[in-house]
């Protein structure tokens, strides 16, 4: 509301008129309502004749700070009857919007805050005049009085916040209205903290009966909010108060207020349910002192959490509501470098969000952000620290970090405990992105969930189904590398009756694997490749020989993936060329993938010897996070690269008389 601006509006039964402050009031009425036969606007053309009768007897000037003092003196008479009342207050309220700033002294608008205050108070008035009454209060309290002196102001305030719980719906909005503006205006720390402690006491009032209805069971609040009674309904009004003005409490009364909504705060659904909400999130919303809500939120997030585990008891669209304000507090407490507190209700917050991850699209979706954010900040390998070697079993030197990822952990192995098919996307790319975090120590923490996958894997039936879970094992493989998937994962044939395992894991090592070894390669990879080879030859008419031929080529085929910025190759590559070289004499059908794999290793060193920026290892996390993706892997530094590409200079004329098929 702006009281102050050159035309005004105001509403007569339902319809809008315009006043402008540079005209004559009463003449623009006189020019819209003359050939009306409203009883209203007739009465409302009477009364604008009767006060500029009045100043022109008097010569004054026809202003609207002259008409609001004509109208202000006629509201004073004892012998005006209900019908004159509400003509004249239906005009003050259209006139004293227009009134230019500093046309009614202070002196002059407190007696006019108790005039209408007065007509308040002895009764009387319908829903319209109330209503104009508080419009008028609202300007008066805003545009004219002194608002740095609670004296001055006090009066009209508590007007405002008794009628702004009222029962009519149109006088208690205009009343929440002017209560805000006035909050807004406030500039001085007394009157704040004299305004606030109102709303307390308002508050306060109001509180066992909300901790009442905060036990209430309701299946849901719109239409239980019919069944309730006028006191009821008169809490939702405070709350609603509340909410509004929480931007503009002092930080005392807004930590008592937010410490008794954190008590209402219960885990079913109750009639005051969504009231709480907002509240909670008006005040995560401020823009205050983080410490205002600190000391409150981890009671709230434990709350929030338990409301949110009871999904199939509560409102979805309450759900929701309490995920964006666990990630809003979560985010409070972590921003306010609280990190103990932080890190104790992380494991928490998952494990109430975990569930909403098998829910329709949307609600997944959600989820799946909040836990996502959470999980990259907390589940990092570089924060963590950890030593590859311990084995946490017994306890032992572990922080809360490490019992915050152990749990968190326990949690996903917990839920794909319960899949007989297949996860959705949702829960699968949360589990990618905590491997992807963890890096190589989800090894030690995430094996039980890889072995999971794979059993999952056995049991995938389609593409579609397959694809999401191959992604999820993909970012095992970067996280944990090719040698620790081998041994948790061992692909095997066995001789004795012409079997193997884990054949599926092939394609994703060929799409995943990064930053691994040629060792890795030649010491377990080749040997795989070559046994498949022996029992094709054995059973090579036959079907099954057709399948081992085809495992053969696919182990082979790994070659580029492991060229895709090993970690040694200056120390491996002389016997790799050496393997090479063999294979380009013998075996034709590995040349397409020698060319790829020599193409690799040459061009990701040379790109990074030409690029303008010396791009480090420090991009690697990043990278294996997109690596499956959009097929991206990170650059080495360029002392790396110089030294490798010395490498493939030494051997260059070994390859070059392999085989002329190759341009190197």
């Amino acid at each position: 509301m702006k009281p102050f601006s050159a035309d005004a509006e105001i509403e007569t039964e339902n319809e809008e008129v315009e006043i402008k402050a540079n005209a004559d009031i009463c003449q623009q009425l006189m020019d819209r309502y003359a050939a009306s036969a409203a009883p209203q606007h007739r009465h409302l053309v009477a009364t604008a004749a009767a006060m500029r009768s009045i100043l022109t007897s008097e010569s004054f000037p026809l202003t609207p700070s002259a008409y609001f003092a004509a109208a202000i003196s006629s509201l004073e008479s004892a012998t005006l009857d209900s019908t004159e009342i509400s003509a004249l207050l239906t005009f003050l309220s259209l006139v004293v919007a227009v009134v230019h700033h500093k046309e009614i002294s202070e002196l002059k608008a407190s007696e006019a805050v108790g005039v209408l205050v007065g007509l308040l108070e002895r009764g009387g008035l319908g829903m319209a005049s109330v209503r104009s009454v508080v419009k008028c209060l609202g300007v008066l309290l805003v545009g004219f009085c002194d608002l740095e002196d609670w004296n001055s102001v006090e009066f009209g305030f508590q007007t405002l916040l008794k009628f702004s719980v009222d029962k009519r719906p149109k006088v208690r909005r205009c009343a929440q209205d002017c209560l805000e503006n006035a909050f807004k205006s406030f500039q001085s720390s007394k009157v704040i903290k004299a305004a606030s402690k109102l709303i307390l006491s308002l508050f306060k009032e109001y509180l066992p009966l909300a901790t009442t209805l905060s036990t209430s069971r309701t299946v849901d609040g719109p239409k239980d909010e019919t069944l309730m009674t006028s006191e009821q309904l008169e809490v939702l009004h405070v709350l609603n108060v509340v909410k509004l003005t929480v931007p503009y409490l002092s930080v005392k009364v807004s930590s008592k207020i937010l410490s008794e909504l954190s008590k209402l705060t219960s885990s079913e659904f109750s009639p005051i349910t969504r009231h709480i909400l907002k509240n909670i999130e008006a005040f995560y919303g401020r823009s205050t002192k983080v410490e205002v809500v600190i000391t409150e939120t981890e009671n709230i997030v434990v709350s929030l959490a338990s409301y949110v585990s009871l999904r199939e008891k509560n409102p979805i669209d309450t759900i929701m509501s309490a995920v964006a304000l666990l990630k809003i507090a979560m985010d409070k407490l972590y921003i306010g470098e609280i990190r103990s507190s932080w890190i104790k209700n992380v494991t928490i917050v998952c494990g109430s969000l975990v569930g909403l991850l098998t829910y329709e699209d949307s609600t997944a979706s959600q989820a799946t952000v909040v836990m996502k954010e959470l999980i990259s900040q907390f589940a990092d390998k570089k924060t963590l620290l950890i030593d590859e070697n311990l084995s946490f079993q017994d306890g032992s030197q572990e922080s809360e970090e490490i019992t915050a990822v152990k749990s968190t952990c326990a949690i996903f192995k917990s839920i794909l405990g319960t899949y007989s098919g297949i996860p959705n996307e949702h829960i699968l790319e949360v589990i990618s992105l905590l491997f992807l975090k963890l890096g190589d120590i989800s090894y030690i923490f995430m094996k039980g969930i890889l072995l999971k996958l794979a059993d999952l894997m056995t049991l995938a039936g389609d593409m579609s189904q397959k694809n999401y879970l191959q992604h999820c094992i993909g970012s095992a493989v970067i996280a944990m590398g090719p040698e620790r998937i081998l041994t948790l994962l061992p692909i095997s044939f066995h001789a004795d009756d012409f079997t193997c395992s884990n054949i599926w894991l092939i394609p994703i090592l060929k799409n995943h694997v990064v930053e691994a070894s040629l060792g890795c390669y030649m010491e377990h990879i080749v040997p795989l490749a070559k046994s498949f080879q022996r029992a094709y030859r054995k059973v090579k008419k036959s079907d099954i020989g057709k399948d081992f031929q085809a495992h053969a080529h696919g182990l082979w085929g790994l070659l580029p993936a492991f060229c895709r910025y090993p970690i040694d190759t200056c120390q491996n590559w002389e016997p790799l060329a050496k393997l090479l070289i063999t294979l380009l004499k013998k075996d034709s059908f590995m040349h397409e993938n020698i060319a790829v794999a020599l193409q690799v290793l040459v061009n990701q060193n040379r790109n990074v010897l030409i690029s303008k920026k010396n791009l480090n290892e420090s991009n690697m996390d990043e990278v294996k996070s997109s690596i499956s993706e959009n097929g991206t892997v990170p650059p080495y530094s360029k002392k790396t690269a110089s030294k490798n590409i010395k490498a493939f200079t030494s051997c260059s004329c070994w390859l070059a008389s392999g085989s002329n098929k190759l341009i190197y």
